[in-house]
C-alpha cells in the first residue's frame, strides 16, 4: 500500500527577514516553499513537462508576453522551464501573465530544502537561438548590421502580490555569442524597495551596439539573484522583444502598439467565487440579483494606441456551451479617446439573470464568461492576448479565494490561538466538511495538531462544534485543499465562521492566503483572528483565508452530485471492512485512479482502479475512498476500517 508523500523541508528557523510584519499584531504573511501550482500540472502533464526541447534557430522579431501558456515558458521561444508563468504574483502586469522569479525549480521546489539562509543564482529564463546575421526573407534577406537598430525590450517588477526583494537580490540580463560560447553580461539591477517601485513596472530598452552579436545562433537570458528556499525575493518579467526597430527620421521607434488584457476574468458574483447551486436556486429572482454585479470589470491596456476604435465584447455560456447573456458589437467604441500606455478598466453591465435550467447538477453548474477584443488585429500586437475566459462556479462549497495562495498567514507566538472566517449560509443545510489549503514554507508543520472549529458567533463566542487532534496536510494540486469530514452531521443557517484553534506555540499553521482575492469589498471584514481571548479582523494585508464550507451531499463531491455523475453507481462492501474492501461500478472502465485519505485528511493510498483493495494493515477508523473519472469527475465514500 503507498503512503502519501510529504515534501519536508529539513529547517524550522524563522526567516524574518522575508517576513512581513505587523506592528500591532501577532500576525505574518510568509513565503510559500512549493509551488501546487507547478506540481499539479507535472502530475496532469508528465510528457509535456519533460519533454526534450528541439532547439530551431527563429527569425526576428522575438515577442513574448506569456499570454499563449500557463506555468511553463512557451516552448516555441524558451529553452528552460524555471520560472512560474501565472496571472496571480504580478500588480498591474502590462498584458496578461507574467513570468515570475523566485527560489523555486522546475518541479516546484525549493532549490536548497536545508540550508535556510541559502542564497545564489536561482531561476533562468533562456530563450532559443536566434539569427541575428541573417536577415529573413520577409525583410529582403541580406545581413543585419548595427544600422538596423536591434532592440532588447522588457517590462519588470520587484514583488509584485509576491515577496520582496532586498537590496542584495538582483535580475540580471545576459547574451550569448555562440563564436566564443560565452554568456557576457549586458544588463542588471538590484532589488531595493523605495517609492513603491514593488507596484508597478519599469520599461527597459537597450539597443544593440556590440557587432560581435551580429551571428546566428544569438540567445539571451534572465537570471535573478536571491533566496534559494523557496518562492521569495520575486520578480515579475512581461513583454519581452528582441527586434529590429523602427527608424523615423533617425528617431528609433521602439513604440508598443497592441491592445491587451491585464488581469484575468473575475467572478460575476458579488464577494463570492462560488455558491452552492442548489442554494442559489433556492432564491426568488430580486434575491438572486443582488448577489450578482450589476456590473462586470474587465481590465485592459491602450499601449501606444490613441484615439482608435477597438470592439470589445462579452458573452456568457452555461455548462453546455448554450449562450446565455452578451454584451457588445463588432466595434464597441470603448477605447476612443482613452490615453495610451496607462492601465484602464472597463465596466460592462450585466444585464441577464442565469436560466436555472438546465444545470449540471442538482448541487452544481458552471458558467463560461469570455471578453475579447473583435478588430485589435488591425493594430497589430499579439493575438494571445485578446481574449480572457473566466469559469463561474456554483460548486456544493462556499468560497471567497480564487484557488491559488500567494503567501501563507501565520499567527506566531500564539499558543491557542484561533483563525476564524465568515459566511452567510443562504439555505438552512448541512456542513459535512471544511477544505482548507495549508500551503508548504519554512518549518514543515504537518505533524502539529489543532482543533477544527465552527462558531455562530465571535463576540461573544458560541462554538456550535470542535474537532480536536487535526494535523495540516499538503496537497499538491492546483486548489490544493484538504478535505477535513465533520465527525457529525451538523444542521447550519444564517452565517457561520469556520476555522481552527492552533496548539503549537512556535509558529503558525501556514493557512493559504490569497492576496489579489478580496473576501469584502470594504475590505477584511469576513477574517478573524484571537490571540488572547479578544477577536479582530486580519491586518496585516487585504485578501481572503482559503478556507471552504462544504455543503449539502455526504459524499463530499468535488462540484458534483453523484445523482448525475457517470461514476455515480458505486457500491463499497463490506462496511465495516477488515480485509478487503469490494469495490462495484456500473462503468468502471471510466474510473482513473482510487484514493483513500483518512479523517484528517491525509492520503495514504492511491493507485490506478481495482475492484478490491486489501486493507488488513489500515489501523481501525473512518476513512474516505475517493474515485477519480477519466474526464476528472469524483465521488467520494465513507467507510470504517475494524479488525474483527
Amino acid at each position: 500500500m503507498k503512503s502519501f508523500q510529504y515534501y519536508p523541508f529539513a529547517f524550522a528557523l524563522f526567516l524574518f527577514q522575508i517576513v512581513l510584519l505587523n506592528a500591532n499584531a501577532q500576525e505574518r504573511l510568509t513565503p510559500l516553499t512549493s509551488n501546487s501550482v507547478i506540481k499539479n500540472y507535472i502530475s496532469e502533464h508528465p510528457i509535456a513537462a519533460l519533454k526534450t526541447q528541439i532547439v530551431d534557430t527563429l527569425d526576428l522579431p522575438f515577442v513574448d508576453d506569456f499570454s499563449a501558456t500557463d506555468v511553463f515558458p512557451d516552448e516555441q521561444k524558451w529553452t528552460d522551464k524555471l520560472v512560474f508563468i501565472n496571472n496571480n504574483y504580478a500588480i498591474k502586469p502590462i498584458t496578461i501573465n507574467v513570468a515570475t522569479f523566485d527560489g523555486l525549480d522546475a518541479n516546484g521546489n525549493a532549490y536548497d530544502q536545508f540550508s535556510p539562509n541559502s542564497q545564489g543564482y536561482a531561476d533562468t529564463l533562456t530563450s532559443r537561438p536566434l539569427y541575428l546575421l541573417t536577415k529573413p526573407s520577409s525583410l529582403g534577406g541580406g545581413q543585419y548590421t548595427l544600422a538596423d537598430s536591434i532592440t532588447m525590450s522588457f517590462y519588470f517588477e520587484r514583488k509584485g502580490y509576491g515577496d520582496g526583494t532586498e537590496n542584495n537580490d538582483s535580475l540580471v540580463l545576459q547574451y550569448y555569442n555562440p563564436t566564443s560560447a560565452t554568456w557576457i553580461h549586458q544588463w542588471a539591477v538590484d532589488g531595493t524597495i523605495t517609492a513603491n517601485n514593488d507596484k508597478y513596472f519599469t520599461k527597459v530598452e537597450l539597443r544593440l551596439r556590440n557587432a560581435n552579436f551580429l551571428v546566428d545562433g544569438f540567445r539571451f537570458r534572465f537570471i535573478n539573484y536571491g533566496g534559494l528556499t523557496g518562492s521569495q525575493d520575486n520578480w515579475n518579467i512581461d513583454y519581452v522583444r528582441f527586434y529590429k526597430a523602427k527608424n523615423l527620421s533617425n528617431v528609433m521607434d521602439t513604440a508598443l502598439v497592441d491592445v491587451a488584457f491585464t488581469q484575468p476574468g473575475k467572478s460575476l458574483l458579488i464577494n463570492y467565487t462560488s455558491i452552492p447551486w442548489d442554494h442559489f436556486k433556492s432564491l426568488s429572482n430580486v434575491q438572486q440579483q443582488a448577489l450578482i454585479k450589476d456590473s462586470l470589470r474587465v481590465d485592459y491596456r491602450v499601449n501606444d494606441i490613441q484615439n482608435e476604435d477597438v470592439g470589445f465584447n462579452n458573452r456568457i455560456y452555461d455548462f453546455a456551451g448554450n449562450y446565455i447573456a452578451g454584451f457588445g458589437a463588432a466595434n464597441g467604441n470603448i477605447l476612443i479617446n482613452r490615453p495610451k500606455n496607462l492601465d484602464q478598466s472597463y465596466n460592462l453591465p450585466v444585464d441577464s439573470l442565469f436560466p436555472l435550467n438546465p444545470s449540471l447538477t442538482v448541487d452544481s453548474t458552471t458558467f463560461t464568461i469570455k471578453n475579447y477584443f473583435s478588430n485589435s488585429n488591425s493594430f497589430g500586437g499579439l493575438n494571445t492576448n485578446d481574449t480572457i475566459s473566466y469559469t463561474q462556479k456554483f460548486y456544493n462549497y462556499y468560497s471567497y479565494d480564487d484557488g491559488t495562495a500567494e503567501a501563507g498567514y501565520d499567527l506566531y507566538s500564539s499558543p491557542n490561538g484561533k483563525v476564524a472566517m465568515s459566511f452567510d449560509i443562504i439555505k438552512p443545510d448541512t456542513l459535512r466538511a471544511i477544505r482548507i489549503a495549508f500551503v508548504q514554507q519554512l518549518a514543515h508543520v504537518s505533524n502539529k495538531l489543532f482543533t477544527l472549529k465552527v462558531w455562530t458567533s465571535l463576540t461573544p463566542e458560541v462554538t456550535l462544534y470542535q474537532q480536536p487532534n487535526m494535523k495540516p496536510v499538503y496537497t499538491n494540486s492546483v486548489n490544493g485543499f484538504s478535505t477535513y469530514v465533520l465527525n457529525q452531521i451538523l444542521p447550519v443557517s444564517g452565517k457561520i465562521y469556520i476555522g481552527f484553534q492552533q496548539v503549537a506555540v512556535d509558529s503558525g499553521l501556514h493557512l493559504g492566503f490569497d492576496k489579489n482575492t478580496v473576501s469584502d469589498t470594504i475590505g477584511n471584514q469576513r477574517m478573524f483572528y484571537n490571540r488572547t481571548g479578544t477577536w479582530d479582523p486580519v491586518a496585516i494585508a487585504y485578501g481572503s483565508f482559503m478556507m471552504r464550507p462544504v455543503m449539502g451531499s455526504p459524499n463530499l463531491f468535488v462540484g458534483l452530485n453523484e445523482n448525475n455523475s457517470d461514476i455515480s453507481k458505486v457500491n463499497i462492501y463490506p462496511n465495516p471492512v477488515s480485509n478487503d474492501l469490494k469495490i462495484n461500478f456500473s462503468n468502471p472502465e471510466k474510473i482513473r485512479q482510487t484514493e483513500i485519505v483518512n479523517i484528517q485528511g491525509q492520503r495514504i493510498y492511491r493507485e490506478a482502479f481495482s475492484n478490491n483493495i486489501n486493507l488488513e494493515n489500515l489501523p481501525d477508523g473512518m476513512y474516505l475512498i475517493k474515485f477519480t473519472s477519466s474526464d476528472g469527475t469524483t465521488i467520494m465514500k465513507k467507510f470504517v476500517k475494524r479488525n474483527n
